[in-house]
Order: structure tokens, then C-alpha cells, then sequence
């Protein structure tokens, strides 16, 4: 078993780029206080920029655009336009790796993320007929919605490889990733929603927020799987082209699969 604060370096590169990797202390994968501070300060410095040279997005913002989901099973909410922020100031709670057995885990906790957009929503529920006297909706408007203290367990395939160069280098294996999360609160702030000329903008902020427990196994693992989707493509191409000597002291050769 490798020392787990490994995989918290391997967070910290999926926000910076070539340039910049070149301006961080090399840690040992032993030396957590080094790992930890190397992490904080890439999120402080490039968590809101990503890298334009390999066409990735800065993890925050994440911009959503014509985003359909589906709630209650029957109403479809589109966010034409919106975005998350918050994601870069998530840390890492726990951290745990095994090269031998080729996958990496971190708990993750994010005191606070939040989305603001523009959005339609469309459908019927017998569950709106006692907050709006009808079971059919149908509207647009705008909308800041806030989880608090959202916590994920994610778990990456991971392994290291040698290239024709010589050197060694860490690879995101194409396994889907897994995970699991947790949001304690959700909160709806819903303006401008207008069904005919009745704002119902208020109305409508208290049952998404009533019933917000109802809403996050749809709603909220749509974000939380754009988020992870974003952070492993980000993983993969940087790995792909950053050797593991860059970032690390320490001899990885002995992890090489045959």
C-alpha cells in the first residue's frame, strides 16, 4: 500500500497546466503536509482558469448550457443558461491509494456549491396540485439554487505505465469511475416565474426547497456526474502527457504492470 496522501496530488494536478507544474516543490507521496500545501495552492491559483492549450474548462465556474433533466418523473427542467460555482474551494477530507490493486479513493467534502441560470420547465405532477391548485406547469424563469455541505467518496482506476521515452506516467484506466455523495441541505431561490401573469416565483422557491430530498437522486447527480466527468477527462489528459518525475520524488518503476 502507497502512503495515501498520493491521491491528493494527483487532485491537485488536474487543475494546472505544463507551464505551471513546472513551478511546484516536488513532493514525496510520504510527505502529506507537502502534498496538502501543493494542492491548496494550485486550487488557489488556476482553480477559476482551466487550460485552454488542451481545451479544458476551469473547474470554477462550470458553465451549463441547454442542460434537460427530469424530476418527480414527469416534470423536465432545461437550463438554457447557468453556472456552478464553489467546486474549487471543495477539500480533500480523506485520501487512500493502491498502486498494486490499480485504484485511488478520496473522500471530499465542499461546504457550499451553488447554481445560478436561466431556465423552462414544463410537465405534470398530482404533487403540485396542493401548492398550485393545477397538476400541470408550465413556465420559465430564473433561479439560484444552493446545496450546503456536500460530501462525495470518489473512486478512480488508476495505474502507472512506462512510455517509449523511459519515463513513467500515470494513467486514468478507462473503467468508469465510482462514486457516492451526500447533500445535507438544497435551498431554491426561483425569480421572474411567471405562469400566464401570476408570479408564482415565491410559491414556487417553497416547494422546490420542501421537497428538495425528493429532487437530488435526479437532480443532483446530474451536477455531480458533470462534475466528476469534468475532473477525470482533465485527469487523462494530463497524465497522458505529464511523467510522474514532473510532480514526484519518489521511484514509481516498481508499479509498473507487466
Amino acid at each position: 500500500m502507497i502512503v495515501s496522501s498520493f491521491v491528493l496530488l494527483l487532485c491537485s494536478l488536474l487543475f494546472s497546466d505544463a507551464n505551471y507544474v513546472d513551478t511546484l516543490t516536488k513532493c514525496s507521496i510520504k510527505d502529506t503536509p507537502c502534498v496538502i500545501n501543493s494542492f491548496m495552492k494550485v486550487l488557489s491559483d488556476v482553480g477559476s482558469t482551466g487550460i485552454p492549450e488542451l481545451n479544458i474548462l476551469p473547474l470554477d465556474p462550470m458553465n451549463l448550457k441547454n442542460v434537460t433533466i427530469t424530476i418527480m418523473d414527469s416534470l423536465e427542467l432545461t437550463v438554457t443558461d447557468g453556472i456552478i460555482k464553489g467546486l474549487k474551494n471543495c477539500k480533500v477530507d480523506k485520501i487512500s491509494v493502491d498502486l498494486e490493486k490499480q485504484f485511488a479513493s478520496q473522500d471530499i467534502v465542499c461546504n457550499e456549491a451553488r447554481i445560478n441560470g436561466e431556465f423552462y420547465f414544463g410537465g405534470s405532477n398530482p404533487i403540485l396540485q396542493n401548492f398550485f391548485g393545477s397538476n400541470s406547469l408550465f413556465g420559465h424563469g430564473k433561479a439560484k439554487i444552493k446545496f450546503e455541505h456536500v460530501t462525495m467518496t470518489l473512486t478512480l482506476p488508476v495505474a502507472v505505465v512506462k512510455k517509449e521515452d523511459g519515463d513513467t506516467y500515470l494513467k486514468i484506466l478507462n473503467e468508469k469511475p465510482k462514486y457516492l455523495y451526500d447533500i445535507k441541505k438544497a435551498e431554491f431561490n426561483i425569480k421572474e416565474l411567471f405562469i400566464g401573469k401570476n408570479d408564482i416565483s415565491k410559491t414556487m422557491s417553497d416547494f422546490l426547497t420542501s421537497n428538495w430530498r425528493s429532487l437530488i437522486p435526479t437532480f443532483g447527480k446530474y451536477f455531480m456526474d458533470k462534475a466528476v466527468e469534468l475532473s477525470v477527462e482533465f485527469a487523462r489528459r494530463f497524465f497522458d502527457k505529464v511523467p510522474t518525475k514532473v510532480f514526484l520524488l519518489d521511484d514509481l518503476t516498481p508499479y509498473i504492470k507487466k
